[in-house]
């Protein structure tokens, strides 16, 4: 069982008002940590974060824009004194190329070139842009967390996926480079997937709908990722580095070495789905 106290450190949570990012931004503040949830549209993280632990602070920014990037970091710092943890979490998905994409899979060749570079510079450089201001804080104390949130390799390699399963398989293959880059220096860089289809706004339909379902008839909760996110954010996950883990596998009966041992694999194009 995992009971994590995460008192006194500050996270950075990117599209955390909504989805997996709300899920997460909860359970840190919950844990006790200082969280600055990023999001593109204005939410209610504030207010629902009220009387848990942890303080929530709420930043509206395109994270397409390095200046807004930068400036979502150093409101962190200004505010909370500093950043231990970023989240890579927001993310636009194929909805954007069409809103039947589950049903009638969309050949790449008829993407619309706007379409794919906004998918891009979201998923892939605004994650870059955000480790890119982030990370020099943490090496400067010598310990720290870049978190990834990717997908499943079968949704990288889809047909029909693209672009949204090449921006993935790019923030998977930028982990395994950044946390080689970061090796030794006390920071980290993992990734953290729900492990399927998650009940989230980037499928058809409004979460909790009926009749709302994966490519295998199911879905995963955004709770999923909650337990592996407070180990991740904190000292019980140092020497981890280069994984990913996969939040739906992740077994709370198990000591958290245990249950992280069970739900990872090297990050990259590994045995694991």
């Amino acid at each position: 069982m995992t009971n994590t106290d995460l008192s006194g450190t500050t996270s950075i949570v990117t599209g955390g008002g909504r989805g997996l990012g709300r899920s997460m931004v909860l359970a840190l503040a919950g844990a006790g940590a200082n969280v600055t949830a990023a999001m593109h549209i204005a939410d209610n993280i504030e207010s629902d974060a009220a009387g848990l632990p942890g303080k929530v602070k709420a930043i509206v920014a395109d994270i397409r824009d390095p200046a807004q990037c930068s400036k979502i970091v150093s409101d962190t710092v200004a505010t909370f004194g500093g950043v231990d943890m970023l989240v890579n979490n927001a993310g636009v998905g194929m909805l954007l190329v069409s809103e039947t994409f589950n049903r009638t899979p969309t050949k790449f060749w008829d993407v619309k070139a706007e379409t794919w570079a906004q998918i891009i510079e979201t998923n892939v450089s605004g994650g870059f842009q955000m480790a890119r201001e982030a990370v020099p804080h943490m090496l400067k104390n010598g310990w720290g967390r870049v978190v990834n949130v990717t997908t499943s390799i079968h949704t990288m390699q889809r047909a029909g996926f693209s672009p949204y399963g090449p921006s993935k398989a790019a923030m998977e293959a930028s982990t395994s480079c950044w946390s080689e880059d970061l090796d030794g220096t006390g920071v980290t860089c993992n990734i953290l997937i729900p492990g399927g289809a998650a009940d989230t706004n980037l499928l058809p339909g409004n979460p909790g709908d009926d009749g709302r379902s994966g490519a295998d008839g199911m879905l995963v909760s955004p709770e999923v990722m909650q337990t592996p996110i407070k180990w991740l954010a904190s000292k019980e996950s140092d020497g981890w580095n280069g994984k990913r883990f996969i939040g739906r596998l992740w077994d709370d009966s198990l000591s958290a070495e245990d249950a992280a041992k069970g739900c990872s694999a090297p990050a990259g194009f590994g045995d694991r789905a």
